[in-house]
């Protein structure tokens, strides 16, 4: 008996021992899988990565029961620690090039295959080392990762390109708001007076517009036409409520896009607080077709042009989360302006008819929305909703309009759209809505994960647009009279097709604890405990230990013990394998010599990279460097205030306190 108990006590420790760790890999491959199945691009490149580490949850599974020896060797564990790395690597991979703004990060498409090479080697080695000989990549998935990786980088670099690079700034902005809007007071929006918003000269029964409280009225602000849109907001909240404030500095950035419903600032109309957007003559898209019949190559135009203020959002990460024709506005020369997003409708707006608006909704919600409201709304529902948007565009009509609600509802989940059929016309104008068609087929698929992104659809009808140029002619009308066209087709609605138990010697005890427990460790002042912690870390590979062994050591944090040779080394290392903070460190290490005239250009190049790496110490130093000019480098104030607003943003308290000192706003 007690043989028995000895024997399920020495199980239990190897099980205590390996259970983290496996129960780390798990959630990491867990992790993995939720990333890619939220892609937004590189999908082929994500999944290659995902069904990789997805095959390694049944050899986990195994390890769990298995009883054997080599598991009783710290080899294998320290294997385990290094398979553990290489998946956080790739999970950290495809979060970047998932993404708008994380792929942005990568200049050329070539860099995102030596780093997809890269980590498939490690993967394999990984798997060698823990012998899961199944899991090794063989020639057919080494073909399949070829094919992924040529597929997705083709269109990578012109991805790039139609990012509008003042996005960049934008994100950044709202990110630092949105992250302070409950401990920072923000300069707001614009107070206009009221006394400068003018009546019109003509009174006309459109120079209001809406339904009470939130109502329009039409005024003249400095020549331009605007509307005042009164809001139940108060004048405390306005001033001091910081969520507020936030929420309307961040209506004031996004006012940079032309196609986002410019937004002036706020004012009084008759005592009651208001908000000054841009006046849009024709009211909503939805209203103008209801009106008239827009020409197919300006339906193409429009489409173009509400696409790209998305992309303009979503590179903010705001999404819309109502896309529909009746949430454009449109001017008198036929600019779409989008506007009632989510940030100013629930910010702004008194909502009394959630329930209706959530049944009305239905018609252009995604299928996996349908299925659960409360799943979280994501870029393929949004892409989803433009589709049904580019629908409801070309046929001027409101989608499903013959169902109720809940029959839409069931409709949509298993499959159903509406029919795209189109009336007779020119052989040239089939031609464009054969092309419209396949952008709308694309977008609305039932599988999110088969959505085209934002920027393939920008891409197509960019495409669709130049091929269609020649179509434009001012001396021809924009819009016909309503039923001018033959929609011919859009009335019917296409019938559904039903489709570890393991034992370890005595005498070995686990020899690290994980690096985040070392990283705390060092917080609270345990530097022999973090020390042990990054040297055993580090010599497996691991490049942020590397980094903080490199600070150990150059430091002296443990016993005051300094070895900046090696410390130097080690940040070095860290440094090349892309880590911002050892950038940052490496460069610092260079200051005597530098001091000396040498390692000028050096420490430079990486405290640039480290800077480009969203360091805020780097960023702030880079700035000073250029807007001072100093080490010698020719003075660049433009280029140093660039810096130290990107610091700034990170709350950098230096750069703050520099751009205070010399009167420039950051924010």
């Amino acid at each position: 008996m007690n043989t028995i108990n000895q024997a399920f006590g020495a199980v239990g420790n190897a099980v205590g021992s390996y259970m983290p760790l496996v129960e780390i890999a798990s959630g990491l491959i867990k992790a993995i899988v939720e990333v890619y199945r939220a892609a937004e691009y590189n999908k082929k490149i994500c999944r290659a990565l995902a069904e990789r580490v997805g095959i390694t949850v049944a050899p986990l599974e195994l390890l769990k029961i298995r009883h054997e020896n080599e598991l009783r060797d710290e080899v294998f564990y320290s294997a385990f620690y290094k398979f553990i790395y290489v998946l956080e690597n790739i999970k950290e991979y495809i979060n970047e090039v998932s993404k708008i703004h994380g792929f942005r990060k990568y200049a050329k498409a070539i860099v995102v295959r030596e780093k997809f090479e890269k980590l498939t080697e490690d993967y394999d080695t990984a798997m060698k080392d823990l012998n899961f000989t199944l899991v090794i990549a063989n020639e057919e998935r080494r073909k399949n990762d070829e094919i992924a990786l040529s597929e997705d980088l083709a269109e990578f670099e012109k991805y790039l390109s139609a990012i509008d690079s003042k996005a960049d700034n934008i994100y950044e902005e709202v990110k630092y708001i949105r992250k302070h809007l409950d401990d920072k007071t923000f300069h707001g929006a614009n107070k206009i007076d009221s006394k400068s918003l003018l009546l019109p000269a003509r009174g006309k029964p459109d120079n209001r517009r809406g339904k009470f409280p939130n109502f329009v009225e039409k005024r003249t602000l400095n020549g331009q036409e605007v509307a005042c849109k009164l809001t139940s907001t108060t004048d405390e909240e306005m001033e001091s409520n910081t969520r507020v404030q936030g929420h309307l500095e961040i209506l004031m950035k996004l006012s940079t896009c032309n196609h986002i419903l410019r937004f002036y600032g706020v004012s009084k109309i008759d005592e009651t607080n208001a908000m000054v957007f841009e006046w849009a003559q024709r009211g909503t898209l939805k209203e103008l077709y209801e009106l008239k019949d827009i020409q197919w190559h300006y339906k193409v135009q429009i489409a173009l042009k509400i696409c790209r203020g998305l992309i303009f959002l979503q590179s903010a990460e705001i999404l819309h989360h109502d896309l529909r024709c009746e949430n454009i506005l449109m001017t008198e020369s036929l600019e779409p302006k989008i506007y009632n997003f989510k940030l100013a409708r629930h910010t702004f707006d008194k909502t009394t008819t959630l329930k209706g608006e959530i049944n009305d909704a239905v018609r252009w919600l995604a299928p996996e929305k349908l299925s659960n409201y409360k799943s979280k709304y994501t870029t393929q529902c949004e892409i989803f909703s433009f589709g049904v948007l580019l629908w409801e565009l070309a046929f001027e009509k409101i989608p499903y309009r013959s169902l109720e609600v809940d029959k839409i509802r069931d409709f949509v989940i298993k499959g159903g759209r509406e029919r795209i059929k189109f009336g007779n016309s020119t052989s040239e104008i089939s031609k464009l809505q054969e092309a419209y068609k396949q952008i709308i087929d694309d977008t609305w698929k039932n599988n999110p994960q088969e959505r085209i992104s934002f920027l393939k659809a920008l891409d197509m009808l960019e495409e669709l647009y130049n091929s269609i140029n020649h179509m434009f002619d001012e001396n021809l009308p924009a819009l016909l009279e309503d039923k001018s066209l033959d929609l011919d087709g859009s009335k019917a609605i296409d019938d559904i097709d039903d489709d570890d138990e393991f034992v370890l010697p005595d005498d070995f005890t686990v020899p690290a604890i994980p690096l985040d427990e070392g990283i705390q460790a060092h917080k609270k002042g345990e530097y022999q405990k973090a020390w042990n912690c990054f040297e055993y870390h580090a010599k497996n590979g691991n490049t942020l230990a590397k980094c903080w062994k490199g600070r150990y050591l150059w430091d002296g944090y443990l016993d005051g013990i300094k070895e900046r040779d090696d410390g130097r080394k080690l940040l070095k290392e860290a440094a090349d394998e892309g880590h911002a903070d050892a950038q940052l460190f490496y460069a610092f290490t260079l200051k005597k010599s530098m001091n000396e005239g040498k390692n000028i250009d050096t420490f430079i190049d990486y405290i640039t990279k480290a800077a480009k790496g969203n360091n805020e110490v780097a960023q702030y130093n880079l700035g000073d460097i250029y807007y001072k000019g100093k080490l010698n480098i020719p003075k660049d104030e433009k280029e140093g205030i660039r810096w130290l607003k990107m610091a700034a943003l990170r709350d950098n308290t230096r750069a703050i306190k520099l751009l205070n000192e010399k009167g420039i706003k950051y924010i």
